[in-house]
């Protein structure tokens, strides 16, 4: 009779699964001028449809305030997690170890070529433009290096505007605009607004406009040393030489 009681008490005790839920990650590397952060995790969410219609709400969200698409705003794919909620069938035969399915969930992919990922999210490649992007610095700025198969883009994002760094810029403005050969960046520094200087006591200045640089990058991928960039002055003054320094991965 005890046996029997046990055998029932097994099978009408109630089972406790874990339902499927999502959540995507984000990035942002503009969104510190609108008062938020600069990364973050949302969800959970109870189907694929409810994250990814978050993700475009946030989007949204961020575009109306002059930070959406592009590589402001970088929303990550949805990912799901726990396991189905189904009970199991109730059975008089012995119960056997029964090795619980994985979510099936299909893959996602984000085909947007402007697409930005996080350094830390991405595994460098062994070759290639890609295997140099994320974040970059020096003593006094730090940088984000966007490379595809045909271009490399470096923005300057963060510098120092006092030698103590208690002050600070966020100009989020392009610094070189070029290509990888091998292990050389070969491409151009865009001036914006003329230089100006004093020489000997006369005034100085350079022209806007882009003017040719070189940067090599170490083989391990960990280094990328600058040489210097010159601009032309005007007639009488000598040639500004402008320097992008020893950078290291952030």
């Amino acid at each position: 009779m005890s046996r029997l009681i046990l055998l029932l008490a097994t099978l009408v005790a109630p089972a406790t699964f874990a339902a499927v839920t999502y959540s995507f990650d984000w990035y942002c590397s503009g969104c510190s001028k609108l008062g938020m952060g600069s990364n973050g995790r949302e969800g959970p969410f109870g189907s694929g449809a409810a994250c990814d219609g978050a993700r475009s709400s946030m989007a949204g969200s961020l575009a109306t305030r002059g930070c959406g698409s592009g590589r402001c705003f970088n929303a990550q794919p949805c990912v799901a997690s726990g396991q189905p909620d189904t009970p199991p069938t109730p059975s008089l035969s012995p119960p056997r170890a029964v090795v619980p399915e994985r979510a099936k969930v299909p893959p996602y992919f984000d085909a947007r070529p402007d697409r930005v990922r996080r350094a830390d999210e991405v595994k460098p490649l062994e070759g290639g433009p890609e295997a140099i992007s994320g974040r970059w610095r020096n003593s006094f700025s730090w940088y984000q290096l966007i490379a595809t198969k045909d271009s490399v883009e470096i923005d300057l994002v963060e510098t120092c505007r006092t030698p103590d760094c208690l002050r600070k810029d966020y100009p989020h403005r392009a610094i070189f605009l070029g290509k990888l050969e091998g292990n050389r960046l070969l491409g151009v520094v865009p001036i914006r607004s003329p230089i100006e200087s004093e020489q000997n006591g006369k005034h100085c200045g350079t022209p806007p406009g882009e003017f040719p640089v070189e940067g090599r990058v170490s083989d391990d991928r960990n280094a990328i040393v600058w040489r210097n960039a010159q601009l032309p002055a005007i007639e009488g003054c000598a040639p500004v030489s402008i320097s992008l320094g020893t950078w290291r991965r952030g």
